[in-house]
């Protein structure tokens, strides 16, 4: 494991421009990985339950699906990173264009973070994560039903702004925690340094109302709930409310560093370390990641928890991954077992969000620019539990 012991400013003359999904590829294997049919950390046989359940595609011919959220009644919203804001049915896959955004979609930045207000029914708010040319904002949107039962895009207003953009590292999920606060994972912007500036937005997690004010008993006072973080993809919260968060790992920019892609256990205040340590190093006053990829590549995306339909995976972790082109599931209690679904199957994967049904949708990235897009790319798929 290397560790720097120059300060971080003279660190950051090393600094480069190489895309941070391109990683070299390693045959080594990332800490506590096991896939399917191997044996767990915990001497256990992976039994067969833990297969990969059957697939289906739900929709297909969409550019670059980014942020997602479910319906009241079940049907997926999805922003495409272009600028797209589709409704897609849940039944049929069938899509309707509701609007289209002016952003600035170059390298990672674009329309990208989702969310739907935990009382939409009553107040009808849609949130968004998009790129600029002056920076990152996330903003709503009043969405409303027209005469026609169908949906319109209404007033919208600007929440927060002055969250660092560059061509890489722009971060942008979106999602609503408990307490029925707004979190944001964002990227240091290709300014690491950022992440440990606490007045800056760039590679940290935000809290905040849906009015777009600090939340209550954030521990700076302001939007920032944690900090250290190179560039986040996703956030989900296991029943207890514990926060977890997925990252992207550090692609040479950095004393040559590589690798090491993050899923952290956030807590409030807590600093990851980013740009001083990767991986297992470790730094004063620094939280370890609670499992990193190694020397191995997963560019992660979204990530959600799957519930009680799920049997014996209930409380597991499902992350969707970039570079690394699959699922990968975390227990995040026990042995710390890890599984791998569809590995080098699908291509690259992005977001993934569960439904209230115990579904599972998750989103291909094939036409990103870094991926071998196929017939009827890019596609959104569905994964249901085993039935018994």
């Amino acid at each position: 494991m290397l560790h720097s012991s120059l300060p971080l400013l003279v660190i950051l003359f090393f600094a480069c421009t190489a895309a941070p999904e391109h990683k070299r590829e390693q045959a080594q294997t990332g800490n506590n990985s096991t896939v399917e049919g191997h044996q767990s950390p915990g001497g256990v046989q992976s039994p067969t339950a833990r297969q990969q359940p059957e697939l289906s595609v739900l929709a297909r011919d969409l550019e670059v699906p980014w942020g997602m959220d479910v319906l009241p009644n079940g049907d997926l919203i999805v922003a495409e990173r272009k600028g797209g804001i589709l409704l897609i049915s849940a039944k049929d896959g069938s899509k309707t264009l509701l609007g289209e955004r002016s952003t600035l979609d170059q390298g990672e930045g674009g329309l990208l973070g989702l969310a739907l207000d935990p009382e939409f029914e009553q107040n009808g708010w849609l949130y968004l994560y998009e790129t600029l040319k002056e920076g990152n904002v996330i903003l709503r949107i009043k969405l409303q039903q027209s005469p026609g039962a169908t949906l319109q895009m209404g007033r919208e207003e600007t929440l927060l702004s002055g969250i660092p953009k560059a061509r890489f590292h722009n971060g942008g999920i979106l999602r609503f925690g408990p307490g029925g606060f707004l979190y944001a994972g964002t990227g240091d912007g290709t300014r690491p340094q950022s992440a440990q500036e606490r007045e800056s937005l760039g590679g940290k997690v935000l809290r905040m109302t849906r009015d777009g004010e600090p939340a209550p008993g954030n521990p700076f006072g302001s939007y920032v709930y944690s900090m250290g973080h190179r560039n986040i993809q996703g956030l989900a919260w296991d029943a207890q409310g514990q926060l977890y968060a997925t990252e992207h790992g550090p692609s040479g920019e950095i004393n040559g560093w590589c690798c090491h892609d993050e899923l952290n256990r956030i807590e409030a205040g807590a600093d990851y370390g980013w740009p001083a340590v990767i991986g297992d190093d470790n730094c004063e006053g620094c939280t370890l990641p609670f499992s990193h990829s190694g020397t191995d590549t997963w560019a992660p995306g979204g990530c959600a928890i799957l519930g009680p339909e799920w049997g014996e995976l209930q409380g597991w972790l499902i992350m969707a991954c970039l570079r690394g082109q699959h699922l990968r599931l975390f227990d995040l209690k026990g042995g710390r077992e890890e599984l791998e679904w569809y590995a080098d199957e699908l291509g690259r994967l992005r977001n993934i969000i569960a439904a209230p049904d115990g579904s599972i949708f998750f989103g291909s990235s094939n036409r990103d620019g870094r991926g071998n897009a196929q017939s009827g790319d890019d596609k959104i798929y569905r994964i249901r539990p085993r039935q018994p």
